[in-house]
């Protein structure tokens, strides 16, 4: 995992991150966390599979299954993909992810936003800036991009 960025909403314009993460919180039931605890990634199991839900990207995951090759039982490792990009990530039990699915419009996600996430097996925060006016300073943009 690389080393996490300050603050940020993605695709939100850096006036009005705190605004927007208010409201996602809001939409997520999950009380708004001060921001040495706000979460940037964290990992996590759902129907044996494992999930990486990381803001300002798409979620992604790992399946283990065991195949059938020529006469042998190998066991082979899916890599896995979701359309949806990860707005939020809230504290709590469960945990709760936000997406941009059906918030920012229908994206074609097989997970609702919010959803719950359990409990994670990873989390990390997003790192604190020295300047609290440079926190949310910048975004992450479709696609990756940092604004």
């Amino acid at each position: 995992m690389p080393e996490a960025p300050t603050f940020f909403v993605p695709i939100v314009k850096p006036e009005d991150q705190e605004t927007a993460f208010s409201t996602l919180a809001r939409l997520s039931f999950c009380p708004l966390p001060s921001r040495g605890k706000r979460i940037y990634s964290i990992g996590f199991r759902s129907n044996g599979e494992r999930w990486t839900a990381t803001v300002g990207q798409t979620l992604r995951g790992v399946r283990n299954r065991t195949v059938r090759r020529r006469g042998q039982r190998l066991d082979v490792e899916e890599r896995l993909s979701d359309r949806a990009t990860v707005l939020a990530i809230f504290e709590g039990s469960p945990y709760m992810v936000a997406t941009d699915h059906r918030i920012l419009g229908n994206v074609g996600s097989a997970w609702e936003s919010p959803f719950m996430a359990g409990e994670p097996t990873s989390v990390t925060y997003f790192a604190e800036s020295s300047d609290p006016s440079v926190a949310g300073a910048s975004a992450i943009l479709p696609g990756g991009k940092q604004g």
